[in-house]
């Protein structure tokens, strides 16, 4: 047993004490609470940062599945692309093929743009170096050309086709009254004086006729060769002109259609 004193001063120091020793509990209180959250704060940030790295690793793992699928799908294709360049060629070669044979058999229109464009295609297909998509592009643009031929009406100046007038000079060139060579006013060029027009119905006919309108000749596939045209069908052919240049409205016109091979 102890004994405590009690006299004043005593009793003075016992207060002091546990007064002393009341603040050190409190003190005690406040800092263990004040660790408590922090640590409550550092491990909620912790979890949250643990929660955003799974969705991350999810992410990648969807992305490298995503890729390991492209991956997959691009191997098949390649897988099969000898078999459809196997396939694709001799498709290619055969519209060349079609397309040669169209251009030498048909009406004799445009050749000074029809033949370069049909050696430079074949040449193409001909090349080991060009790609299966060059020859594919160029095949399927030449084909387009020759399809829009047959669906248009079309009239072009030009010298007669089996007795053309040779013109040196200024005799080229048509005048105003004055004597000064005429603008074209579409062009902005020189207009050049040319025997008559060529007409080209689609590919149903191919006629040309004199500027003066004096007569009028036919292509003959069978015959392969200009054959002149009766003078009634002049009348027909001269309105289609007109309308072909857009200097008529147009209208239904008569085409001077014949047996052909």
């Amino acid at each position: 047993m102890v004994s405590i004193p009690t006299g004043s001063k005593v009793l003075a120091g016992v207060k002091v004490l546990a007064t002393a020793c009341s603040v050190s509990v409190v003190l005690a209180s406040a800092a263990y609470a004040q660790t408590a959250a922090q640590n409550e704060a550092e491990y909620s940030a912790l979890l949250q940062a643990i929660a955003a790295e799974k969705v991350s690793l999810a992410q990648q793992e969807l992305f490298v599945a995503k890729q390991d699928g492209g991956i997959g799908s691009l191997t098949a294709q390649l897988s099969n692309l000898d078999e459809l360049k196997a396939s694709v060629e001799p498709m290619l070669g055969k519209m060349t093929t079609g397309i040669a044979g169209q251009v030498n058999s048909d009406y004799p229109f445009e050749m000074e743009r029809r033949g370069p464009r049909l050696v430079s295609l074949q040449k193409t297909m001909a090349d080991p170096n060009a790609s299966l998509a060059d020859k594919y592009r160029k095949v399927l643009n030449v084909y387009k050309l020759e399809v829009n031929y047959g669906q248009a009406l079309e009239a072009k100046k030009g010298n007669h086709p089996t007795d053309p007038v040779i013109r040196v000079g200024d005799d080229r060139w048509a005048k105003e009254d004055d004597g000064t060579i005429k603008i074209d006013k579409k062009t902005g060029l020189r207009e050049e004086i040319y025997d008559g027009s060529y007409l080209r119905y689609g590919r149903l006919a191919y006629v040309y006729m004199n500027a003066d309108s004096s007569s009028a000749l036919r292509y003959d596939l069978e015959q392969r060769a200009w054959v002149e045209l009766p003078k009634k069908h002049i009348v027909d052919i001269r309105r289609a002109v007109r309308i072909a240049k857009g200097e008529a409205a147009p209208k239904v016109v008569r085409v001077p259609v014949f047996n052909t091979p």
